[in-house]
């Protein structure tokens, strides 16, 4: 598992969110893409999406919107950075909630 990875779910886990880790996406006409994460209730509809590079997404942002995705592309932290959960913290909340508004975080109110 990449720091990247560990990081997020690391957050995820201390937050309350749901994390998928390795998710692949088909969005058709051969168009894969490989996510470090997914997070279902954050950023769009059908969550948001983790990539290292915007490579990743070359060719099929929009389309990936328009399936209900929000996605963020984050670099691999180094190896001697701290793990900082306020930082994810306020990551998260830029994205905004987009699951059952009933079962909202309290840190997101």
């Amino acid at each position: 598992m990449t720091n990247l990875a560990t990081q997020l779910s690391k957050a995820c886990s201390a937050l309350g969110l749901r994390a998928e880790l390795g998710f692949d996406l088909s969005l058709g006409d051969g168009i894969e893409i490989h996510a470090v994460a997914r997070i279902p209730d954050l950023g769009a509809p059908n969550g948001m999406l983790v990539v290292k590079s915007f490579d990743e997404l070359k060719n099929c942002s929009k389309k990936l919107v328009n399936a209900g995705y929000g996605y963020s592309v984050l670099s691999e932290p180094l190896q001697n950075v701290e793990f900082d959960l306020d930082s994810f913290q306020e990551m998260f909340i830029d994205w905004g909630w987009s699951g059952d508004p009933g079962c909202k975080p309290q840190w997101m109110k």
